[in-house]
């Protein structure tokens, strides 16, 4: 399974930075892949909230996925895995580091067998994929450091 870990200092509260992830309906503002996002359980916020999405891959991927909130530590830490499509598992951290917000993303993935490619389009796009989560993170350091934190 590929995977990805980066960390960026951000200037705002580690809480700030926490609530803002851990809301779905901002995942859309900082995560550019997933589209078409609904809650299909009863909870919407925390251990439990499950969500459909697309995720685009690359520029001629869709994949329908499901989304759950596996793990979710108020303030510190939040784990969400799809097991359908590309299977994932995200972590985000986060830890006070001196009046700053230190954000740990560990993003894990694996496509499908299903997918007919060839290993250079196979590595293609777990490349493209990679360089979106880092995109990710950065995405959020601007909105949570600019203060244009507008919900989807």
């Amino acid at each position: 399974m590929p995977a990805i870990k980066r960390r960026a200092s951000i200037s705002c509260r580690a809480e700030d930075a926490f609530e803002y992830v851990a809301e779905w309906r901002n995942f859309s503002n900082y995560i550019p892949m997933f589209v078409d996002m609904e809650v299909t359980s009863l909870v919407q916020y925390g251990p439990g909230a499950s969500l459909d999405l697309t995720m685009l891959l690359g520029d001629k991927v869709q994949m329908r996925t499901t989304l759950d909130f596996t793990d979710f530590v108020k303030n510190r830490r939040i784990v969400l895995k799809s097991m359908r499509g590309v299977r994932t598992k995200t972590s985000w951290d986060f830890r006070d580091i001196g009046g700053k917000a230190l954000v740990t993303l560990d993003f894990e993935f694996d496509l499908p067998a299903t997918m007919s490619l060839r290993e250079d389009e196979r590595l293609a796009l777990a490349k493209t994929i990679e360089d979106a989560w880092g995109k990710s993170l950065d995405m959020l350091k601007w909105i949570l450091e600019s203060g244009q934190k507008t919900k989807a």
